[in-house]
């Protein structure tokens, strides 16, 4: 220990500081002698991996011809090209109609606008669209859009989604 303490007064450090750098020196040894020890077994550094069987699964779904694989029977290929494709036929998509355009809503005048018509605005039912008109006949006609807070069922979610389909005349 005389030999470190004679070195670290040299050098000008602490007792502290010249266990910090033998404790850094120490871990840099044991790391070089484990690479070494490690680069000496003659392991593969890199795992190789062989994609010739995915490859032809891939051409035979896309219907490429260029690429064929031995090792797939034909079987295989058409499970293979059946599991890329999407399944559009009829039977799936019966009863569902993608060129149908949402209905357009037309205004609504609040104070004329009877409860079938109120019931047709989005988040309006039946009994909403009672309580509208129970609270038009109880309080008279509407003078503002924001009097609709006032009756039941009706809050500034369902006021903001209805704002541009209604009027007040």
């Amino acid at each position: 220990m005389k030999f470190l303490e004679k070195i670290s007064k040299k050098i000008g450090f602490t007792g502290t500081e010249t266990n910090i750098t033998l404790f850094i020196l120490l871990a840099c040894l044991i790391g070089i002698a484990l690479n070494i020890i490690k680069s000496s077994k003659n392991e593969k550094e890199f795992l190789e991996f062989d994609y010739s069987r995915e490859d032809s699964l891939f051409s035979a779904a896309s219907g490429d011809p260029g690429i064929e694989d031995s090792n797939l029977n034909s079987k295989e290929k058409i499970i293979a090209s059946q599991h890329e494709l999407l399944d559009f036929t009829k039977e799936k998509l019966e009863g569902r109609s993608f060129d149908k355009k949402p209905p357009l809503m037309k205004i609504i005048n609040l104070n004329s606008a009877t409860e079938p018509e109120l019931a047709q605005l989005p988040g309006f039912g039946k009994k909403t669209a009672a309580a509208v008109i129970v609270y038009r006949s109880t309080h008279g006609k509407f003078k503002k859009i924001d009097e609709l807070l006032n009756v039941k069922g009706i809050g500034l979610k369902k006021l903001e989604k209805i704002r541009n389909l209604i009027v007040i005349e």
